[in-house]
């Protein structure tokens, strides 16, 4: 997915995002140890993405309620900590549905095949109110400085994966790590001692 540069770094600016990397062990960063990240977008000015698998303590219900809006959806759904940057107030919802509204905006942004981005109320307004939508909500995103992630790749920090909207919606967030090492070809259980959840 990524090809070297010049220096014989990777370059982020073939084809990385939209896709998914997943942290290696030597990756000392606590924000990011075990971490499966959406890379959103990624080009000479750095790069943006959200960690989909780390739950955070508060559920989908309550910040619903907390923002008046109606609830029919899990109610066990947690929302998840996209990242250590604004981590308190930045709210970003990607999903697997329909687009939400009629026209291409800055409401809404097709990332991925079966993926959208939506950051109005509204569109979490529609989401929440249908039983059964796949959605997620995500407080705080991962952000690189320009040429940052690079050399993390190059430093073998990251492994990179194409982007299937299966792992932000299917699969259970404390399988996510595993299961992305394992499409990449690496058995977790090599790295991690006493091995590794499936």
């Amino acid at each position: 997915m990524t090809g070297p540069g010049g220096d014989g770094r990777p370059r982020i600016d073939e084809g990385l995002a939209p896709g998914f990397i997943a942290a290696m062990p030597q990756l000392q960063d606590p924000n990011f140890q075990r971490t499966v990240v959406f890379l959103v977008r990624s080009n000479e000015q750095g790069a943006f993405g959200l960690v989909i698998n780390r739950p955070g303590p508060l559920t989908v219900a309550e910040l619903c309620e907390g923002q008046e809006i109606p609830y029919e959806g899990d109610p066990d759904a947690r929302v998840m900590i996209g990242g250590p940057v604004e981590a308190d107030r930045h709210l970003l919802v990607l999903h697997g549905e329909d687009p939400l509204f009629a026209e291409d905006g800055d409401d809404e942004l097709l990332v991925a095949p079966g993926i959208r981005l939506v950051v109005a109320r509204a569109g979490l307004e529609r989401l929440a109110g249908r039983p059964g939508a796949r959605f997620r909500c995500y407080l705080g995103y991962a952000g690189w400085a320009p040429g940052q992630l690079e050399a993390e790749l190059a430093a073998g920090a990251w492994v990179p994966l194409a982007a299937h909207a299966s792992y932000l919606f299917d699969v259970p967030p404390e399988a996510a790590w595993s299961r992305a090492l394992r499409e990449a070809g690496i058995d977790p259980r090599d790295l991690v001692p006493g091995g590794a959840p499936s």
